[in-house]
């Protein structure tokens, strides 16, 4: 029994090797029949315990991302799917961990996109390439008008790229430019496609699309595993990929910048626990450590906040009838203590332009610091809040 170069054992190699020399024999179980494509490959329980997975497969995580695997990120439309594949490719470059998730050795990123022209990328790399060295490591396709895998001449020349990069991850961004209908078979036929232009065996790279997720039915909050039925078309979106990572928004409010990751299904490892990352022009930083998961898993006002809403008597408080500013983020903190709600609900209590509490807030122009207009009828002034 010999090994291949990949560190397989395969039961075949004597066979195959006697085969070649032109040895007179007839054909058996698990031999590959002459100038045909063997299609079958089975292993004894024995040869199966032995394997050993090769040092260079695993790329990132338990098993979340690694060589001849196909991955899916999933999404909102301008959640940031894309910043975060960048991300990826950056820490293939770096070996800095990609959202929590250890990288085990520098890898070859190559990222075909439809989504972002050279405005948008030059404004993008510009910032990536504070960091050396990237060019050894990442392609970046301009934008491609679609992404024609149906077509022989698009996948001859896709291929090239391929076999002059030597890529070890290809990212797909995103997954309706390759499948033209959400139908199955035409699911299935853009896997099809897309796996027939990638190098077989241990060259194969690993296989990264990027898929938007469904608009949320009203009321919906889905955490968890549950995350992978949000993807949008077929079920094989979710079947065929070895794991599968969402990227959400942690609120609708747009001045907050606080995004959860969260991988919901990973058949070769541990899914791991959802972080939570705030963006910072192009990249993600993290993991937070003070984010409000009650308010986040509870929806906008959280478990510990559920059915409750910041009044104004709480603000008075928080404030301490005027005479206590606080910036935002601290008054945010305050008034969950203080009223009892989550994150989400003590923030929007803050709201300047549409809040419920325009006519008692102030700001002071000169740091942005927040507090009410003194002594509100109903203040008594004998309570103040803890910053």
């Amino acid at each position: 029994m010999k090994k291949v170069a990949s560190g397989v054992y395969d039961p075949l190699a004597d066979d195959a090797e006697s085969q070649a020399k032109g040895a007179a024999k007839p054909a058996k179980a698990g031999a590959a029949v002459e100038g045909k494509k063997k299609f079958l490959h089975f292993y004894k329980p024995s040869e199966l315990a032995a394997y050993e997975t090769p040092e260079d497969v695993p790329l990132i995580g338990d098993l979340h991302i690694y060589r001849g695997g196909i991955f899916v990120l999933g999404g909102a439309p301008g959640v940031g799917k894309s910043f975060c594949l960048s991300q990826l490719a950056i820490s293939g470059a770096t070996g800095a961990d990609w959202f929590g998730m250890k990288t085990h050795r520098q890898f070859k990123t190559m990222i075909l996109q439809a989504e972002n022209g050279l405005v948008r990328l030059g404004t993008e790399y510009k910032q990536h390439c504070e960091v050396p060295g990237l060019d050894e490591w990442v392609r970046v396709s301009g934008d491609v008008d679609t992404f024609a895998f149906e077509s022989p001449d698009f996948c001859e020349e896709f291929r090239a790229e391929v076999v002059a990069f030597a890529p070890d991850v290809i990212v797909l961004d995103p997954w309706n430019r390759a499948a033209r209908d959400c139908m199955e078979k035409d699911f299935r036929q853009a896997f099809e496609n897309i796996i027939a232009c990638l190098p077989e065996g241990s060259a194969r790279p690993a296989l990264v699309i990027v898929a938007h997720t469904r608009k949320p039915r009203m009321g919906e909050r889905v955490n968890g595993r549950g995350l992978l039925n949000l993807l949008s078309g077929s079920l094989i979106l979710g079947s065929v990929p070895r794991a599968a990572f969402i990227l959400q928004a942690a609120s609708d409010d747009t001045e907050r910048k606080e995004f959860v990751f969260c991988c919901c299904k990973n058949n070769n490892g541990e899914l791991g626990k959802a972080t939570a990352w705030k963006r910072e022009g192009v990249r993600f930083l993290g993991p937070l450590t003070d984010f409000d998961w009650d308010a986040f898993n509870g929806g906008s006002t959280g478990a510990a906040g559920k059915n409750k809403k910041v009044e104004e008597s709480d603000l008075i408080e928080v404030f301490n009838g005027g005479q206590k500013w606080l910036s935002k983020d601290k008054a945010t903190k305050a008034m969950m203590k203080v009223a009892g709600v989550g994150r989400s609900a003590a923030y929007s209590a803050l709201d300047m332009v549409k809040g419920r509490f325009v006519h008692l807030l102030r700001v002071n122009p000169a740091n942005g610091e927040y507090s009410v207009h003194e002594e509100p009828e109903g203040w008594d002034g004998d309570e103040e809040a803890e910053a």
